[in-house]
């Protein structure tokens, strides 16, 4: 299970995700981040919230790299996500 929580506030816009970043939820957050895309972008900035991911699958490390490139800001503090962050950043061409 993956539960997507959106905070909205002035410059940034904040995706929490909680629960495993694992197909068949990889193709949700994607129709989130579609939602999110639509519009001017402005002067926001996003993070993506990786906090509370206990499971980061191949397909959402993909996602994650694709987030990545297009500005996001991947944040995560615990060991586990630490390291998924280090090997998505690693496989960017902007690294």
């Amino acid at each position: 299970m993956l539960r997507i929580h959106i905070e909205r506030a002035p410059g940034l816009v904040t995706v929490r995700l909680e629960g495993k970043l694992i197909y068949p939820w990889v193709d949700e957050l994607v129709r989130v981040w579609a939602e999110l895309s639509e519009g001017p972008p402005g002067d926001r900035a996003t993070r993506i919230d990786l906090d509370a991911i206990s499971y980061v699958d191949d397909r959402g490390k993909t996602l994650l790299t694709v987030l990545r490139n297009a500005g996001c800001e991947l944040h995560g503090s615990a060991p586990f996500i630490a390291s998924v962050i280090e090997e998505v950043t690693a496989s960017s061409p902007s690294a």
